[in-house]
């Protein structure tokens, strides 16, 4: 009751700041984000058009309307962490499963053993595959070669608070593996992988089993989910504010609205 309560506050106080939230929101950004989870909500749905996506997301919301036809900003929030709570649940069974699945792919011998250096090895893969000119530096030149991309590596449109935070892209490597420099060495990397390595190596016997890569890797997409539960809270009341247009309610129709304004912001 503590934690519910101490949720209810805060989504109070998000709502009395909300005309400060509506001068400040990125709205191409709030487009993108609803669209990315929109596409999490509905993977099925391989024939997109303009008509299908308006459609559908304006009727994911209903529910939302059938008690009351005009919603304030505390309902929005609370509506879309009740929807988003089935998704994170699946989300965990699917990752625990794909880390069987890398753990299997890590084990070259398949002996039930990782070893440091099965796991430095599928490293240097990895650095290369970051690594566009092989000068084994990955830096700015190689996000040039790269291009554009905000796709993740767990399937994520683009950087969602609850996504994995794992490098998708050039710019995120380096950020996370740069030590505050704009370029990451090859020693850089494998050294941030040893000390994972031995993190994930519970026992210090210098082999990795297959549950305690399972165990490291959960514990930390638990911790990134409940941070990004908190965090997911306050997107969905900028969006609010966004459908809203600084109103202090919202009805079905703002949200056909929004709709259309997804629809554009993903075309360009």
């Amino acid at each position: 009751m503590k934690k519910l309560a101490l949720w209810m506050t805060s989504l109070t106080a998000m709502a009395t700041a909300g005309s400060a939230i509506a001068e400040t929101v990125d709205q191409p950004n709030a487009y993108q984000q609803a669209y990315a989870l929109y596409v999490l909500y509905h993977p099925n749905n391989k024939e997109q058009n303009s008509s299908t996506l308006i459609k559908q997301y304006t009727q994911d919301y209903a529910e939302l309307f059938k008690a009351n036809k005009k919603v304030n900003q505390v309902q929005f929030v609370q509506y879309e962490q009740a929807r988003l709570e089935p998704l994170l649940k699946q989300r965990r069974e699917m990752s625990e499963k794909q880390a069987h699945v890398r753990y299997g792919i890590l084990d070259n011998n398949k002996d039930q053993k990782l070893t440091l250096k099965e796991f430095q090895e599928t490293g240097l893969k990895t650095f290369n595959e970051f690594d566009k000119n092989l000068d084994g530096l990955v830096n700015a030149e190689d996000a040039k070669l790269a291009g554009n991309s905000n796709a993740t590596h767990d399937g994520f449109r683009m950087k969602l608070p609850i996504s994995m935070p794992m490098p998708s892209n050039i710019n995120e490597f380096i950020s996370q593996y740069g030590q505050g420099k704009n370029y990451v060495t090859l020693g850089d990397y494998l050294t941030a992988r040893d000390k994972q390595y031995f993190a994930t190596d519970a026992n210090g016997d210098h082999i990795v089993t297959e549950k305690e890569y399972v165990d490291e890797f959960m514990q930390r997409f638990d911790a990134n989910i409940a941070t990004g539960k908190v965090k997911m809270q306050e997107t969905a009341a900028q969006q609010f504010q966004v459908i809203g247009k600084g109103k202090t309610t919202i009805q079905a129709s703002d949200i056909q609205k929004f709709a259309k304004n997804i629809d554009q912001a993903i075309s360009k």
